[in-house]
């Protein structure tokens, strides 16, 4: 005899609910996961949790984990008249996956009800805490260099801010010409890829606004370019059919003292074949402040 025919009727029944269920659970484990292919685990946490929060004028919930496409959104949150409402052009993507915030008073009525609503402040916040670290110790590891900043003494600063929209830190140099080199080489001592840094010196640049002339001999063209006194002195680091790099340095022997070397790539313009300045001259050249120089190249150019 068969083990079905030595069931009873209620044993029966009680099997075919088990795998009745157990299909149930399965289907809709497969259609979950259809649904949530390709979205973005998000978590929405923006105080008061009573706020409503919309992405492209589409309410979500708030103070939940809601399953995203990735992609640019337009975020407004809101309650009432009492709270400073809150809009902002936002991207969702696997490294930037929470809507979190919190809404400040905008009078007395706000503070009263923000006071009644604290707890959702206090998780809110909370939150809001544990994703910044995270994010830092995320922008650390891609950023190696900021593990070293900020640097402030007597001679220079070296300092970083986070563009938030872009993605990335900008290290900005301050200094005067005199130091710029001592701020270079400690930079070098880091032992990362300078060349792809984001790198702003914040010092007036003595190379600015170049003057077109014909002369085809790298040198002499940079003279007339910057119109150069018999302080500079410049150095032909390598050229090629396109491109000829240089290097730009001032020495004031009454002083004793040599200013910023500053690195110049020429181009030649393929119109009228005569050399032209791309790129402001820099002290040292990253794919922040070129366009269509590899970061290899750079790093050959930065060496001189």
């Amino acid at each position: 005899m068969s083990l079905r025919r030595n069931l009873s009727n209620r044993q029966k029944l009680i099997a075919g609910v088990v795998v009745a269920a157990f299909l149930l659970v399965i289907f809709y484990a497969i259609t979950i996961s259809i649904q949530r292919a390709g979205k973005i685990r998000t978590t929405v946490k923006y105080a008061p949790y009573t706020a409503t929060v919309k992405l492209n004028d589409t309410r979500i919930s708030n103070n939940a984990t809601v399953w995203l496409e990735p992609g640019d959104y337009h975020l407004t949150v809101s309650l009432d008249e009492h709270l400073e409402s809150y809009q902002a052009d936002i991207t969702i993507s696997a490294d930037y996956n929470s809507i979190i915030g919190t809404l400040a008073a905008l009078d007395e009525e706000g503070e009263k009800y923000i006071s009644k609503h604290s707890s959702d402040y206090i998780d809110a916040q909370g939150y809001i805490s544990t994703v910044l670290n995270q994010e830092g110790k995320k922008l650390h590891e891609q950023y190696p260099i900021l593990e070293h900043l900020p640097i402030n003494n007597s001679l220079y600063s070296i300092s970083y801010e986070y563009d938030a929209e872009d993605s990335h830190p900008i290290i900005h140099i301050k200094s005067s010409l005199k130091n710029i080199d001592t701020a270079v080489a400690k930079l070098k001592t880091f032992n990362v890829d300078l060349a792809t840094q984001d790198l702003v010196f914040d010092t007036q640049s003595p190379f600015k606004n170049p003057k077109a002339n014909p002369i085809q001999d790298p040198v002499e063209y940079i003279k007339a370019a910057y119109k150069l006194s018999k302080d500079y002195t410049i150095k032909k680091a390598e050229e090629t059919d396109s491109y000829c790099y240089l290097v730009i340095n001032k020495s004031s022997y009454a002083e004793d003292l040599n200013y910023a070397y500053y690195r110049v790539i020429l181009k030649k313009n393929t119109e009228n074949n005569n050399w032209e300045i791309p790129f402001d001259p820099q002290p040292l050249f990253t794919t922040y402040n070129t366009k269509d120089i590899t970061a290899e190249l750079l790093k050959t150019i930065n060496s001189y």
